[in-house]
């Protein structure tokens, strides 16, 4: 897309040998196992062409409410066969935009940011699924290379890049004009010139609200893991149960300390100050420094 002769999206190790997604690993992965998918996708079938993999990685709202809950994030990973354009397309979006993304952000946090776009969208489609009947399911990393480009606009939305190839085009000139026609088949829904079901498979519209969210809530996803950090967590139970076991010491706060004074006078008047513990010694001390100090 034109941006080989910038510096920040050259793969080069220091050596002057090129190492391919060696500082983007995130990006190389996910183009990695979503062409590697789309190659099993055609391997493995049964029946009348039938892909094994397919069955088990689409969003299929039936299923999903089966228990099989990892379809609302697997199914991005996963393009229909008869279409391996929208493979190509799609994941040199996911090169283009991922990798400068991934450089800004970091790995681990690009790839929280690219399934939680998967993981908003499969939901959104999942609901629909409960009123309408939907006749397919749905497939294709269109939403989260839709949401790339909703965060990549947000830093550069000047940035110009060549649509199929061959138009020049500013990057928010792009996606507003993804956003349009969505809109616009919204609209249709309404006026009764569409249906509804078409509007449940616009994920590309939702790809796009998640990644401009995420930019203006400033949400950062990969704090979540934080959570599943079970080496942490033993060193915040071990921490709470040494605190339970602490005993603090609370010295004995004396209410009257004058009414104690003179109990302790009147005991070396009658048995003379030899009798006096330590604790009625340490009355008379500071009974001692008040008075000093009120000179």
């Amino acid at each position: 897309m034109g941006s080989t002769n910038r510096d920040y999206m050259r793969d080069d190790d220091g050596t002057g040998v090129a190492s391919w997604g060696h500082d983007v690993p995130t990006t190389k992965w996910l183009i990695i196992v979503t062409v590697g998918l789309f190659f099993l996708q055609t391997i493995f079938t049964f029946g009348e062409h039938i892909s094994y993999v397919e069955e088990w990685l689409k969003l299929d709202v039936g299923k999903v409410l089966h228990g099989q809950i990892w379809r609302l994030v697997t199914f991005v990973f996963c393009h229909f066969r008869d279409a391996p354009f929208n493979l190509v397309f799609n994941m040199v979006a996911v090169w283009y935009l991922g990798s400068s993304l991934e450089r800004m952000y970091g790995s681990r946090e690009l790839l929280w940011f690219y399934l939680a776009s998967a993981l908003v969208c499969g939901v959104i489609f999942t609901c629909f699924g409960l009123k309408l009947f939907l006749p397919m399911p749905l497939m294709g990393a269109n939403p989260c290379v839709i949401a790339l480009l909703a965060l990549f606009a947000t830093h550069f939305p000047r940035q110009e890049i060549l649509f199929f190839g061959l138009i020049p085009m500013q990057i928010r000139v792009l996606l507003a004009i993804y956003i349009v026609v969505d809109v616009y088949r919204i609209m249709q829904a309404f006026s009764g010139q569409g249906t509804w079901a078409s509007v449940a498979y616009m994920s590309e519209l939702w790809g796009a609200a998640f990644g401009y969210l995420y930019r203006q809530q400033r949400w950062h996803l990969s704090s979540i893991g934080d959570f599943f950090d079970f080496s942490r967590l033993r060193r915040t139970i071990r921490r709470a149960s040494t605190a339970r076991n602490l005993k603090v010491f609370q010295p004995e706060v004396t209410s009257n300390l004058d009414e104690q004074v003179d109990a302790i006078l009147a005991k070396i008047h009658e048995h003379g100050s030899e009798s006096l513990t330590d604790r009625e010694r340490s009355i008379l001390q500071r009974a001692s420094d008040r008075a000093k100090n009120r000179l």
